[in-house]
Parts: structure tokens; C-alpha cells; sequence
């Protein structure tokens, strides 16, 4: 049994350019980034790989959204019992001698229970939502905020 997921693997930069973290991703970065074909592993464990990355794209919102065939029994129901719903992208980064980024590059995605980044989640299992944000401010709500 395979089920199908997708959701944000990183949610979209800062509009002012800056990095929380090396292995924070640009808004170029995110839109040059396939992850077809990588591993998708369990809470970054590569001797437990659990399915396989099918595509990424940068959704509407500059995020890095992801398309993923989950094939492991028991980490099939972790997902669709609600424990395992966070996504985490691994990083390989290059680096010079001072510590600065050379080069990023995704080696894999893992689900996990809850991702680093903030907004890192499964949203779609199988196409059907699972996950949802309904702001009540009168700003978001004239946005649409509900995803």
C-alpha cells in the first residue's frame, strides 16, 4: 500500500533577503529546487527510508511545496492517524574555511512529527486536506487566509 502526500517543505523567505538559519533557502533557491527522485526518510534517519519524493514546486506563496509516495506500512498510519504530519527538508551545504554557504543542495525530505521550519506540514493525503489555517482577522479573511 502506497498513500500520496503533499505539503510545504519550507515556507517562503523573508521579502528582505536574510537567513535564519545556513540552511535557509532564497526565493531562487526554492524555485530552482527538484526533489524528484530523492528519499523520503524518518526524522532524517537514512536507514529508514519510507517512500520517495515525487516533485517540488514553488507554490503561489514563494514556499517549497512537495508531492511524495509514502510506502512504509507503519509509518503510513503515523500520517493518516495525525502523528507524523511534519516535513523537514535535509540540506548537504557546501561550505569555505570562514563557514560561508557555498553551495545547497537537498539530499532528502523526512516527515516527521513537527518540522523546525514553521509552517512545514502534510496538507493533502491522497488529495483529500488534512490540514487547514482559518485566520479571523478582517485583513486575512478578505485574503482568503482559509488554505
Amino acid at each position: 500500500m502506497t498513500i500520496q502526500i503533499r505539503g510545504t517543505a519550507h515556507p517562503p523567505p523573508p521579502r528582505d533577503g536574510s537567513r535564519g538559519n545556513p540552511a535557509d533557502l532564497s526565493r531562487a533557491e526554492i524555485a530552482s529546487t527538484n526533489i524528484s527522485g530523492r528519499p523520503l526518510l524518518n526524522e532524517h534517519d537514512h536507514g529508514e527510508r519510507v517512500g520517495t519524493c515525487l516533485a517540488s514546486w514553488q507554490g503561489t506563496d514563494g514556499s517549497l511545496r512537495i508531492a511524495a509516495n509514502v510506502d512504509d506500512p507503519a509509518v503510513i498510519q503515523q500520517v493518516r492517524n495525525g502523528q507524523m504530519r511534519g516535513l523537514s527538508l535535509g540540506t548537504d551545504m557546501v561550505m569555505d574555511e570562514q563557514g560561508s554557504v557555498l553551495y545547497r543542495n537537498q539530499a532528502e525530505l523526512s516527515i516527521c512529527e513537527e518540522g523546525k521550519r514553521d509552517g512545514t506540514w502534510v496538507d493533502t493525503i491522497d488529495g483529500r486536506p488534512v490540514h487547514a489555517i482559518a485566520c479571523a482577522s478582517k485583513d486575512k479573511a478578505r485574503r482568503g487566509a482559509l488554505r
